[in-house]
């Protein structure tokens, strides 16, 4: 009222405090961080752009949220078939080992058809082996009898065929092996009968009353009525207390499946805690299966109640909607689902949702609240989306993916960065403040709020350089936390299009993945070669396509070859700074579309022990006999002297004599031959650089408004005009363009 306006007046600050909020919310339009959406998403220009733009399809098949397709359908076997898939942008392929659900040899032959496909398409895919553990499907042997659970009816649980005639009687699959029923169950527990790869309304309560070896008599707590459009049903012992956690049926799949295809990713149904899945990841590791990654499902209220516990052994989270759906009530499963979603961002591990396209199963278009939510899945932050039924037993699996895609990418390209970005640096600080007993920096008002900076002493922030500098040398781990996040947030100063990360493990990738940056991530995999002079393996491509899980991340495999200044493909590095493993790494990212010239990259390595964050402007691929001049990099130790990129330059008389006026005799045509006759007697002469094609590089030009000139790979094109000049792969004057400082970065 008046009284509000007479105290504006009468304090200026709140005045201009007043003015600024409004002209940065005319700016920004909305507060970063609402909703997960980026700024300026409120204007009406900027959303009637989102809406009639339509996000571009990437070069390459790897989008920055990834999806998991389960294979081995009807629609989804073939060679063809998965070729399509691949094409269309699955990353990982899910192979479903619930007994019951498909044999073993339909799996290997699937596996066969994907391998031929990859070899097809040249795309790079991981194996995902998802085995039952205490889930079974039954199937329905006519789909159009009427089958419905009713309250106090008498349900029996029996070894055999998996199929049924009516819901009085389940048999739960015994060709592989049978489970033990008098250890598994004991009266009172709750076994669980929903629509396979679904729950939710559909869910049948059974309670155990009697067991014995060869069946489980249990009685029905509530009416359930099954539509015709089910054909299999799955039936849950999450609910068991004493159930293991995988059967002798899991462990067939491991030695026969997983081992021989060497699976990248493993994961069992119904945990329930995280010492389950040490178990699940310990008989992995026994089995023959060193490096594969183990995905936590968290599909029932027990690894709900223990999901730190579940973090700290699983390497991948899976949110599984479609179980969590018979023990969650519907209207609190937003909740659960962002309750996850924030542990697996604060802890780094990557989430991944499923049930998302129910209606696509039968319809090729799904509904309006499937396509909001999967956009808000990823607005949320998951990691990558996992389609079961919808592709497994779907009659549109290809327009499914197509269209999750399509949703997530237009979702992607409104997303928070930023803000992601922000929370967790405050996460690494913490991490920081813990190792080296200190209080970070900024946080002293929130210490009260939150419990792991409470436990922190405020004063103990004695010489904290040094403490972290010490907890650097003894933590590897810690080391690369910080790498990341310096590689990180280099790139946000500089606007890098590009991060590029060498690794050997992978665990440099993920830490730089979870921050989410807004620029795609190449993760190239190092090769290793293992063995003796007989025997010998080489490893490196486990670990790429373990990659294929993180967000916004491309992995490759480095091909440990270095091009050569004569391959049409090869970039020219006249500058020290810019080594082979930078030349490599560039071509790879031009070739998978990651980067045109003029584009800063940013690189996290780690050389000689050393780890260094730098930043490399890349200027374009270099084609032989171009006619190319390069003043700003030097032929020879003196300052300003152009080199020549070809012999067939010597012909462009007019870029000589612009050359000679801008530079005098340094540069004609006659002194080079006289500095060519001079490289030619110093080849003989291994003491002596070569000052043309040599393995010495040329010292770069001392500059006026920097002290160093930054790391670049830098080219020209050819062209049909004689009177243009490239310098730097652009075409203009004969002015040298002035260089950025160089950023190095080392912890």
């Amino acid at each position: 009222g008046a009284r509000g306006k007479r105290r504006e007046q009468g304090n200026p600050r709140m005045t201009q405090s007043k003015v600024k909020l409004q002209e940065r919310g005319s700016e920004m339009g909305m507060l970063s961080g609402t909703n997960g959406l980026r700024k300026g998403m409120a204007k009406e220009a900027n959303l009637a752009e989102i809406i009639l733009e339509q996000a571009a399809r990437p070069k390459i098949n790897y989008d920055k949220c990834k999806v998991i397709v389960t294979i081995g359908g009807p629609l989804t076997e073939t060679v063809d078939q998965l070729a399509e898939m691949l094409e269309a942008g699955m990353t990982v392929a899910r192979f479903d080992f619930t007994s019951g659900s498909r044999t073993l040899e339909q799996h290997l032959q699937t596996l066969e058809n994907l391998r031929a496909a990859q070899k097809r398409t040249k795309c790079l895919c991981a194996i995902y082996c998802a085995l039952g553990g205490n889930i079974f499907a039954v199937s329905r042997n006519d789909p159009d009898k009427e089958f419905n659970f009713t309250k106090g009816q008498t349900v029996k649980l029996l070894h055999g065929k998996p199929v049924c005639d009516d819901s009085d009687v389940l048999h739960l699959d015994s060709s592989i092996g049978e489970l033990d029923f008098a250890e598994t169950f004991s009266p009172g527990d709750v076994v669980f009968v929903h629509p396979f790869l679904r729950a939710g309304e559909l869910t049948a309560e059974l309670e155990v009353t009697s067991i014995s070896e060869r069946e489980i008599v249990c009685v029905c707590r509530n009416d359930v009525e099954v539509p015709s459009t089910v054909k299999r049903l799955a039936v849950n012992f999450s609910g068991a207390k004493n159930a293991p956690p995988f059967n002798a049926c899991d462990e067939v799949i491991v030695n026969e499946f997983a081992v021989p295809a060497n699976v990248d990713f493993i994961s069992v149904g119904a945990v329930r805690d995280g010492a389950m899945l040490g178990l699940l990841k310990q008989h992995a590791r026994n089995s023959g299966l060193p490096s594969v990654r183990i995905i936590a499902q968290i599909d029932n209220l027990h690894a709900l109640r223990d999901l730190p516990g579940i973090l700290r052994q699983a390497d991948v989270v899976v949110l599984a909607r479609g179980e969590l759906g018979a023990v969650v009530a519907s209207e609190k499963m937003f909740a659960v689902q962002k309750h996850v979603l924030k542990m697996c961002e604060k802890v780094g591990r990557p989430c991944i949702v499923t049930r998302l396209m129910d209606s696509m199963i039968f319809a090729p278009r799904p509904t309006r609240a499937e396509a909001t939510d999967v956009a808000n899945i990823v607005l949320d932050g998951a990691d990558g989306l996992l389609l079961g039924l919808e592709t497994l037993d779907g009659n549109f699996p290809l327009t499914c993916l197509e269209t999750v895609l399509s949703i997530a990418r237009e979702a992607d390209s409104v997303y928070d960065y930023e803000a992601r970005y922000r929370r967790q640096m405050v996460q690494m600080n913490v991490k920081l403040a813990k190792a080296t007993d200190s209080l970070p920096w900024g946080v002293a008002p929130l210490v009260k709020d939150d419990p792991d900076l409470a436990k922190i002493k405020p004063n103990a922030r004695r010489n904290s350089l040094t403490i972290r500098l010490e907890q650097f040398e003894v933590d590897v781990n810690l080391k690369k936390e910080a790498l990341a996040a310096a590689a990180v947030q280099t790139a946000y100063q500089i606007e890098a299009k590009l991060i590029v990360v060498f690794s050997h493990t992978g665990e440099t990738t993920r830490l730089v993945a979870k921050y989410h940056p807004q620029c795609p991530v190449l993760s190239l995999s190092i090769p290793t070669v293992h063995g003796g002079t007989v025997q010998w393996r080489v490893e490196g491509d486990v670990e790429a396509r373990q990659q294929l899980v993180y967000r916004g991340v491309v992995p490759a495999l480095s091909v440990g070859s270095t091009p050569t200044l004569d391959d049409e493909t090869a970039p020219v590095v006249h500058q020290v700074g810019a080594t082979r493993t930078d030349v490599e790494a560039l071509t790879k990212a031009q070739e998978l579309g990651l980067i045109v010239p003029g584009d800063l990259a940013v690189f996290c390595q780690l050389i000689a022990g050393l780890s260094t964050v730098k930043v490399v402007e890349f200027a374009g691929m270099r084609k032989p006999k171009s006619r190319t001049f390069s003043p700003e990099h030097s032929r020879s130790s003196s300052p300003g002297v152009p080199q020549m990129a070809s012999d067939d330059s010597l012909d462009t008389k007019d870029a000589m004599k612009e050359i000679q006026a801008r530079f005098g005799r340094i540069g004609t045509a006659g002194n080079f031959e006289e500095l060519k006759q001079t490289d030619e007697a110093n080849k003989s002469k291994p003491g002596l650089v070569q000052r043309n094609g040599g393995r010495g590089a040329a010292k770069p030009p001392r500059s006026s408004n920097s002290s160093a000139s930054l790391p670049r790979v830098d080219s020209g094109v050819s062209t049909d005009s004689p009177d243009s000049t490239h310098y730097e792969g652009r075409t203009g004057t004969a002015r040298p363009k002035k260089t950025k400082s160089a950023h190095f970065i080392p912890f």
